[in-house]
């Protein structure tokens, strides 16, 4: 006899007297039950391949320091020293931060991107004009009438920034705030640096064109050379017939690299001009503005404040704190007293920014700040003295270049001793038509 029942999910049978038992469907999983206790710990894996610790770098006295504070961000180094270089003060000073609408050449010494864009040959060129060099920093070119012309930059920058990127090449593979460490030589300059490499100053060769001329071999002093200089092509810009049409007249602020070379300024003819030793320093400017601060890894001082203990590798007997070694600044000064003198007796310079363009007065004659004068225009002068309208030939208006030169460049002579004092001595020459006062003789070559 068979007797069957459900009984849940679970069939219940008697066959023949036997209780009988046979499994239905699975029914729903019920909550998971409590965790058993931890099983005893396994043996240790193979060792890892060593990690990098990023943000932690030793300094240079073995003392663990913040790798982001070696060589930049830490007190006193590479970002507070530039922070003391006239790079930072125009890019952010107010009073001295110049900014540019439209197409202007600005930008191309004073824009972010400025260097960036001229070594990869980057600029506007207007008037069916011809640039060359421009890799090599040559800003000039040949416009379609035979003149000159500055190129115009051709980035997107309104006003003055000048900071790390502008001379380094940072990449996404090189850059610290992405890489997360500093590497010696991980920042190299975008200006080719190489022993052969040479940068242009705007000055081209007699009846060569537009086309500069190459400053020296400098290496990391090539950089510098990009922006230091005239932006003026002196060949083309002196004329046989010259008029002072506005202020803007001349060299721009900042020619160093015209002196240091000793090819930029006017040269008179029939004059020889020499050069100085300074001009053979392994890294041009970097040599003396930029030495290394071992305390800093021996990354150079972005202060590019000159080195007076630079001086004295060479100047040995030198036990002076100032510059002027060898009285070369005092002489320098002298000349240029001179020469200032004799051009504002003949109504060719100023200090007024707007008409009317009134002569100098005896306290400006005297305090020695010659960067601030300025050509004084000569069409309308106004009835304070001047002569309207003057035309000067080329070796007057020579003269008055070479003068805003040396002055603009603010050095007294340190870069080019020769150079400058040969310079101050057949401008001032040719302005007053006597012999110079403040040397015995011309400097020599």
């Amino acid at each position: 006899m068979a007797y069957s029942r459900i009984v849940g999910a679970v069939s219940i049978s008697i066959l023949g007297g036997f209780l009988v038992a046979c499994a239905g469907p699975d029914g729903k999983e019920g909550p998971a039950g409590l965790a058993g206790p931890a099983g005893p710990q396994g043996p240790a894996g193979p060792e890892g391949p060593p990690g990098t610790t990023p943000f932690i770098d030793a300094g240079v006295d073995g003392a663990t320091t913040n790798s982001c504070a070696q060589p930049c961000h830490g007190f006193g180094n590479v970002v507070d020293q530039w922070k003391f270089s006239g790079h930072y003060k125009i890019s952010a000073m107010a009073d001295d931060n110049p900014t540019w609408t439209g197409a202007a050449s600005c930008g191309n010494c004073h824009a972010l991107d400025g260097i960036e864009r001229r070594v990869a040959g980057v600029v506007t060129v207007a008037d069916g004009g011809v640039a060359s060099g421009v890799a090599n920093g040559h800003l000039n070119f040949q416009t379609a009438t035979g003149g000159a012309a500055e190129a115009v930059y051709a980035g997107l920058g309104k006003n003055a920034i000048i900071h790390c990127s502008t001379c380094h090449a940072f990449t996404p593979t090189n850059d610290p705030h992405v890489t997360g460490k500093y590497e010696p030589g991980s920042a190299p300059l975008r200006v080719a640096s190489g022993p052969d490499d040479q940068s242009l100053i705007e000055k081209s060769p007699a009846d060569a064109g537009v086309v500069g001329q190459p400053a020296g071999k400098y290496k990391a002093g090539n950089t510098c050379v990009f922006c230091h200089k005239s932006r003026r092509d002196v060949t083309a810009f002196i004329t046989p017939a010259n008029r002072m049409s506005s202020t803007r007249w001349g060299p721009h602020q900042g020619p160093q690299a015209d002196i240091y070379s000793g090819k930029g300024a006017y040269h008179f003819p029939g004059q020889s001009y020499g050069t100085s030793v300074h001009t053979t320093l392994a890294n041009g400017c970097v040599g003396c503005h930029m030495t290394p601060v071992a305390s800093n890894k021996n990354v150079p001082d972005h202060s590019m404040i000159a080195s007076i203990a630079a001086c004295k590798t060479c100047h040995t007997t030198y036990t002076g704190t100032s510059y002027d070694i060898q009285s070369g600044q005092s002489t320098v000064r002298a000349g240029l007293f001179e020469l200032q003198a004799a051009l504002n007796a003949r109504g060719l310079l100023t200090r007024s920014s707007a008409a009317p363009f009134v002569a100098m007065s005896e306290t400006e004659l005297r305090d020695g700040a010659f960067q601030l004068d300025q050509p004084r225009p000569q069409s309308g002068v106004g009835p304070d003295g001047g002569v309207a309208d003057q035309v000067l030939s080329a070796t007057d208006a020579g003269a008055l270049y070479n003068y805003l030169l040396l002055a603009r460049g603010r050095d007294f002579g340190v870069h080019n001793p020769t150079y400058t004092k040969q310079l101050l001595w057949d401008s001032i020459r040719q302005i007053k038509g006597t012999t110079p006062t403040f040397m015995s003789a011309r400097a020599s070559s």
